[in-house]
């Protein structure tokens, strides 16, 4: 099963269930989304290592914002859309995309109480994704679709 399959196989589930699915799907892609920064991986391709290896945390997880911001807005029966970031995470899709170029930084005062004036700084930020179109994704929410429609009929 491919991610690019789902549509047909939804379209050929039982009427009986099809008001289940919506809440299936988003509760196993956020499941599966989130499990990504765990797994320091997305659809079997690992992550990119970090230049300097973190002294805290993990790779992508400081804070904790990131993985958070991961939900669905939009759950119908013809839609489910998951996204990621908002206004405290608004790094969310340049780490998902990756990123190349010059970042406006604000002035501010350093952790030794220095004054940093505003300046430039060039980015480059490896593609990390967390989310999208994953054929992982997809032959799990097949198994759990058949699971639950084995135990509904």
């Amino acid at each position: 099963m491919t991610f690019d399959q789902l549509g047909e196989y939804f379209a050929g589930l039982p009427e009986a269930i099809m008001s289940d699915v919506p809440d299936i799907v988003a509760e196993t892609a956020i499941e599966y989304y989130k499990g990504a920064f765990d797994k320091k991986a997305f659809d079997g391709n690992p992550w990119q290592e970090a230049k300097k290896p973190r002294t805290n945390g993990s790779l992508m997880v400081d804070s904790g914002s990131l993985v958070n911001s991961i939900t669905a807005p939009l759950i119908s029966r013809q839609k489910v859309v998951i996204s990621a970031g908002n206004d405290k995470v608004p790094y969310a899709k340049a780490h998902n995309e990756g990123f190349t170029g010059p970042v406006n930084v604000s002035q501010f005062t350093d952790k030794n109480g220095k004054n940093v004036k505003a300046h430039t700084r060039a980015m480059d930020l490896p593609q990390r994704q967390f989310l999208g179109k994953s054929d992982e994704l997809a032959v799990i929410l097949y198994e759990r679709l058949e699971a639950y429609l084995k135990t509904i009929l």
